[in-house]
């Protein structure tokens, strides 16, 4: 029960106007009186110190409840860490609320506080026993929000009535990222799983969001430009912001999703090709985690990783290429081959061993590229600038808005699918191919491209959201959602 009575310091923040610079997870135990939210928070607390995690908190603990879901003869404030512990309100019987405060609680609230600014551990979990309707008016907790936020949790977890949360929210400057019941039956687990990883999600977030920016930016600026191979360069500056991504990730494998998440903002990017990029970012990324899954942070699994997001970048064409076109591109290359024997007697590589090449040689310059960055430990300056810069929603433009007949068309002009699509017509045309197999190429290729359109436009990334929810990747979720800028999930439960 939250029952803390205005502090006698009248001069609080504008809660509403604060900005962290990194906000923390604010996460929410709601339940009514009695439902068992700080035995829940008690019990994090216990996980947190066994696994040796850096925490502090403050419960609530109700003394002489003698009737479920009724309000105690007496709450004490509890700080388990500090061993100390101070009576915050006694039942009088009368008034509303009927309690008699000690005025001392509060004075032990600021010199916890104060002791938490000048730790030179800094906690990267909060729990707060509870926000409720004092917070909701700005007192309470509230008056010392933004020296909480100022020791740069990673998280904050909070009991809450459910009848304050929107209050609450309002008061806080910050919608609660999720919120769990008291009594669901795995909400001790949820609470360890997102304590646990918050920190590694934060980073992934901000990582994420800087490797989105650069596609978004330079990515635009060499589609527009047409440079040939220019994926190439965007793979190699994927692979470095991988790298430094994963160096301080608890759990190395876990720097797929900044690649997941690049993907979802080069999804909303204003201009340019979309489908091919998402799907190298996407595949890049997952090959980068996949080794340094089975090969530990390492050396080998750094060198491996990078060097897969290298060999892709030369490799993806080629599959695209062959998706579109099937059989036909190797017979027209077939037919190439021979035609430079027959006129200059001169005899060019098979089409598997050039792709071979080509796909070793961007591997090999990747991994080299990391191999560099490795030895000089510090990101290049279009990371570091990225990583600065605070995520911009990016704008529709009028393509977005149009219909799908018109983005679909947009796809069909791109040189990627058009000019190959040519090349592979006139050669056979010339070598004397069939009528109908010259009929079905462009209509094969047009059909693969449909099919490739339909499904980017239903795995939309704000659909993405409300799905990982309910397959319990909270941490994903939360993630994707404040890059997104989206404001209400679901309430963000479940």
């Amino acid at each position: 029960m939250n029952c803390i009575r205005k502090t006698a310091n009248n001069s609080t923040n504008d809660l509403r106007n604060s900005d962290a610079k990194l906000k923390p997870w604010l996460i929410a135990i709601s339940g009514k009186r009695g439902s068992g939210k700080t035995r829940l928070l008690a019990g994090l607390m216990d996980f947190l110190r066994r696994e040796g995690r850096p925490f502090d908190g403050v419960l609530s603990v109700a003394d002489g409840r003698t009737i479920p879901d009724a309000g105690a003869q007496r709450y004490m404030l509890k700080w388990p860490l500090k061993n100390r512990e101070i009576l915050l309100c006694e039942r009088t019987g009368s008034g509303t609320p009927p309690y008699q405060f000690n005025e001392d609680a509060w004075s032990e609230v600021k010199t916890w506080i104060d002791d938490l600014q000048g730790a030179d551990e800094k906690p990267g979990v909060i729990i707060l026993d509870e926000l409720g309707r004092l917070e909701a008016k700005g007192e309470g907790f509230a008056v010392y929000w933004q020296q909480i936020l100022d020791t740069g949790p990673a998280i904050i977890i909070a009991a809450i009535r459910e009848e304050s949360k929107e209050e609450l929210e309002e008061q806080l400057g910050q919608p609660f990222d999720l919120v769990i019941e008291a009594k669901e039956e795995r909400a001790l687990e949820r609470l360890c799983s997102l304590s646990s990883s918050a920190k590694d999600w934060q980073r992934i977030g901000r990582y994420g969001a800087a490797a989105g920016a650069i596609e978004v930016s330079l990515g635009t600026i060499l589609n527009a430009t047409k440079i040939p191979f220019r994926g190439v360069p965007m793979s190699i500056i994927q692979a470095v912001v991988l790298f430094f991504a994963g160096s301080k990730l608890a759990r190395p494998w876990l720097v797929i999703w900044v690649s997941y998440v690049a993907a979802a903002l080069k999804a909303l990017s204003p201009a340019g090709n979309r489908l091919r990029p998402m799907t190298a970012i996407a595949v890049q990324g997952s090959l980068f985690g996949l080794s340094v899954k089975l090969l530990g942070w390492n050396s080998a699994g750094i060198a491996i990783g990078a060097w897969c997001v290298g060999a892709w970048a030369g490799l993806q064409g080629f599959i695209f290429q062959y998706l579109l076109l099937g059989n036909a591109l190797l017979d027209a290359y077939g037919e190439l081959q021979f035609w430079f024997t027959q006129e200059f007697g001169i005899t060019i590589v098979s089409l598997p061993v050039l792709v071979v090449f080509y796909v070793f040689l961007t591997g090999t310059l990747s991994a080299f590229v990391i191999s560099y960055f490795q030895w000089r430990k510090r990101p290049p300056a279009i990371l570091e600038k990225a990583l600065t810069k605070p995520v911009k929603k990016v704008a529709v433009d009028g393509k977005e808005q149009a219909g799908w007949a018109r983005k679909l068309w947009f796809e069909y002009r791109q040189k990627a699918f058009w000019v190959p699509l040519a090349l592979v017509f006139v050669i056979l045309l010339f070598s004397g191919s069939s009528t109908a197999e010259l009929a079905g190429l462009p209509l094969r290729a047009a059909g693969i491209i449909a099919a490739i359109f339909v499904i980017f436009s239903v795995l939309k990334p704000g659909s993405w959201i409300s799905a990982m929810r309910k397959r319990g990747l909270w941490g994903a979720a939360i993630t994707l959602e404040r890059i997104l800028g989206k404001e209400n999930a679901e309430n963000r439960k479940n």
